[in-house]
């Protein structure tokens, strides 16, 4: 195999780390070989080494793949210069990734196994949580959003989202990840902002955001 220029060796890592993804979130890594997530990753397990040093690197890997996604949703949260329904739906969007990217059998695992890797997943969903009580703050102050609890706001987004990404309770109701994104998105909107404030365009806008979330989550 010909050597491979740090950048590309750096982008198939990621790539080979989104592979497995779905097996680590749902059933955790701490009893998987190296082997197993080889097959998992569609490769042999020496070409697995020709990326990665061992089990350990393989997961700094993955989560720091989970990290990006969930860090990138929030850039635009506390950008004044948007209307405060679109930063809403960044919200929603950032909570999403951070409920399918940060389940709980992953993180018993990096606890019990990686504990600088969980520390800093603690620490990113921390700055998540900050970041958006903030914004449902400055919202409120505004004008724009109920007084409402914004401590209330998230856990209610981490025990929905994680329920809705549950494959067998969309089968059980009869949904459609997309419907539910879309509903639970619609409720949230209400429950949230004042009605003088809902405006056609901005609600277009979150057909987009859905899409690609689905889009992301399918890479996955």
């Amino acid at each position: 195999m010909r050597k491979l220029e740090p950048e590309d060796k750096q982008k198939m890592r990621r790539i080979y780390a989104g592979k497995i993804l779905n097996v680590v979130r749902t059933k955790g890594f701490t009893s998987m070989t190296i082997q197993e997530l080889a097959d998992l990753m569609n490769i042999s397990r020496a070409s697995l080494y020709n990326y990665f040093s061992s089990k350990e690197d393989v997961i700094m890997e993955l989560t720091n793949y989970c990290l990006t996604y969930i860090e990138d949703a929030g850039e635009t949260i506390l950008n004044e210069d948007l209307p405060y329904p679109i930063r809403l739906q960044k919200v929603f969007e950032q909570a999403v990734f951070s409920a399918f990217y940060t389940s709980t059998i992953y993180l018993n695992d990096l606890k019990k196994s990686c504990t600088s890797l969980y520390e800093q997943k603690i620490i990113s969903r921390k700055k998540q949580m900050d970041a958006a009580r903030l914004f449902y703050h400055k919202g409120m102050e505004a004008g724009v959003f109920h007084k409402l609890n914004p401590s209330i706001l998230i856990m209610q987004d981490e025990v929905v989202l994680e329920k809705m990404l549950n494959t067998s309770y969309l089968a059980q109701e009869g949904l459609s990840l997309k419907q539910a994104l879309f509903d639970y998105y619609e409720a949230k909107k209400i429950q949230i902002v004042r009605p003088e404030f809902i405006h056609e365009e901005e609600d277009a806008a979150i057909e987009g955001v859905v899409d690609y979330i689905l889009q992301k989550l399918a890479e996955s």
